[in-house]
């Protein structure tokens, strides 16, 4: 018998620490404070967006909508 494996979550700040460093490491400080400036401290509910969006909608509807869309 099989036993399940625990799944370790990493913390919010661990993440973000990590992106942050990526950002400088491949665009340079620069444009990574640049992109952190104008995305990173916006207010903005991606996961309420996304529910208002894309809420009862398939994955196969989804699809379907973004092909008409780019012909």
């Amino acid at each position: 018998m099989q036993t399940a494996k625990k799944i370790m979550m990493p913390s919010s700040e661990e993440v973000r620490s990590e992106a942050v460093q990526t950002l400088i490491t491949r665009m340079g400080i620069t444009k990574a404070a640049i992109f952190i400036r104008e995305n990173m401290t916006q207010k903005t509910d991606y996961l309420k967006i996304k529910n208002e969006l894309f809420s009862g909608k398939s994955t196969t509807q989804l699809y379907t909508e973004i092909k008409k869309q780019r012909k």
